[in-house]
């Protein structure tokens, strides 16, 4: 951690998810006001417009909208091997709809995600099941990137905590490589 500075920037969103082979009421589809949180650090810039800064929270924020907030919020989270989801994508038991599903799976290969207009609306498919430990991990690696080319260079990503309810937070935290943080 470069010079001891940290920046954590917070945004809400409101979604649903469901975890489907859960053993209580998660198992169902339901909704949460999720709390994400991401804590950045580097060394402060010393000129330009960041000049004093670790990364300008206003920069971090518009990736945290663009990223999560534009995908997720007042949507579904839905894992693309959910039992039910044909069912909430309305596709056909027949070849055409197993077709589609594949064509999804292809396009997700690269982001873990793909973003629809389902007959339920919003609709982000994730390779995931979507708990609050996986969306952790997801966000930061769609963030991680960002910061970085951000910050030209200077910033890394540490963390990402995402509160699924008020009393309960799952925590992402950059991969160490050779005994430091990437």
């Amino acid at each position: 951690m470069a010079d001891g500075h940290l920046i954590t920037r917070e945004i809400g969103i409101d979604a649903a998810h469901r975890i489907p082979f859960h053993a209580s009421k998660c198992c169902n589809l339901h909704g949460h006001r999720y709390r994400i949180a991401a804590t950045c650090s580097g060394p402060l810039f010393d000129a330009g417009e960041q000049e004093g800064m670790v990364l300008d929270f206003g920069f971090l924020k518009a990736e945290m909208m663009e990223q999560i907030d534009a995908a997720c919020d007042h949507g579904m989270m839905i894992w693309i091997d959910d039992p039910w989801i044909r069912s909430f994508l309305a596709l056909p038991e027949s070849p055409q709809g197993v077709a589609t599903l594949e064509q999804y799976r292809a396009e997700m290969r690269e982001t873990g995600q793909k973003l629809i207009m389902g007959p339920f609306g919003k609709t982000l498919l994730m390779t995931t099941v979507p708990t609050a430990e996986n969306l952790a991990r997801h966000w930061f690696n769609l963030l991680a990137p960002r910061v970085k080319a951000r910050s030209g260079n200077q910033a890394t990503l540490l963390r990402i905590d995402v509160w699924e309810t008020p009393n309960c937070v799952a925590t992402y935290t950059a991969p160490q490589v050779n005994g430091g943080s990437v």
